[in-house]
């Protein structure tokens, strides 16, 4: 059975984290290779990678990216359904919609449709639950640096920010009982996903599709470097990881169908691990900007002082720490 009638399969038996299962199983497929990287950022040289792919690329290209999308559309639902762990749920909800707007990002240009609706759509989706992490998020920052705080300080902020999360899940959850609108909107989205022409999706598109994210990433990192603003910063963060999330893709793509591709200087195991090491110094940064910024409505204006000087001293060592994996 072709990798991507297998994944049909598992997502017509509705199982558990087929998207996940999917791109797992595939690199695990991969062959072992001998790494060589000769530059401080070997995911440049991923995008060579994908030089060799051959234009003969088999018509099934299109049904299995057509079959991730379907499968990250219900990963989205089944996360948001879950009750056990709101807060977990929430994250992984937003990772799925993050991999499906990569896989957008790789196909827009090649299905011959326009996705600005779905693209808009899944935003609107990843802005709404971005909230409920970030709270979330800032509350496990905030513990980490509660664990060695003698003043209290610390402590002292956790309650309140623990106070102010689970407010906001609360009156989210009254809005929306059981995310079932967000739901039922992913329902829709995947059923728009579907009306696409993924038919017309060829080797060289994905190709030019992942160069495209290449330069977009130099960019950021180049706007980064001059002007280190979290604005610049956390656009870098956003492009890298869109890439990485491609690479991934692509390399389950190529192993689902066979495909020979040469390795010319990096290993794409390499260039991902690379990318995620990247993306968690910057998302350290972010994290550190987004927990100052919330300190402003805590209710002991007396303990601000000590918190925000600790914050500093906290930017600057995840500033200073190596942006890349060597």
């Amino acid at each position: 059975m072709l990798f991507a009638e297998a994944i049909r399969a598992l997502i017509g038996a509705g199982s558990a984290g087929v998207g996940q299962v999917a791109i797992a199983l595939c690199i695990l497929m991969l062959p072992p290779t001998v790494i060589s990287v000769r530059s401080h950022r070997p995911w440049i040289f991923a995008a060579h990678e994908f030089a060799c792919m051959s234009d003969e690329a088999p018509a099934e290209i299109g049904s299995f990216l057509a079959a991730v999308a379907q499968a990250e559309c219900q990963a989205v639902g089944k996360a948001l359904a879950n009750r056990r762990n709101r807060h977990r749920a929430i994250h992984e909800a937003r990772k799925a919609i993050r991999r499906l707007r990569s896989l957008l990002a790789l196909i827009r240009d090649s299905v011959g449709d326009d996705t600005s609706g779905i693209e808009r759509a899944l935003r609107l989706q990843a802005k709404r639950l971005s909230a409920l992490r970030d709270t979330h998020v800032i509350v496990a920052v905030a513990e980490k640096l509660a664990a060695d705080d003698d003043t209290g300080a610390w402590t002292t902020a956790v309650q309140a920010l623990v106070e102010r999360r689970d407010t906001l899940l609360a009156d989210e959850l009254a809005k929306d009982p059981g995310f079932a609108r967000r739901r039922a909107a992913m329902g829709d989205l995947a059923t728009a996903l579907e009306k696409l022409h993924w038919g017309r999706i060829t080797a060289d598109a994905v190709r030019r599709a992942v160069k495209k994210s290449q330069r977009r990433v130099l960019r950021a990192e180049h706007d980064a470097m001059q002007t280190p603003t979290s604005n610049h910063l956390h656009r870098w963060r956003r492009s890298a990881r869109r890439l990485r999330l491609q690479l991934i893709t692509v390399a389950a793509l190529n192993a689902s169908h066979g495909t020979k591709v040469h390795l010319a200087d990096a290993h794409r195991g390499k260039s991902t691990k690379a990318l995620a090491h990247l993306t968690d110094r910057l998302g350290r940064c972010q994290d550190i900007q987004v927990l100052r910024s919330s300190l402003k409505t805590l209710g002991d204006p007396s303990i601000l002082p000590a918190l925000r000087k600790r914050l500093r001293v906290e930017m600057k060592l995840a500033k200073h720490q190596p942006f890349v994996h060597r």
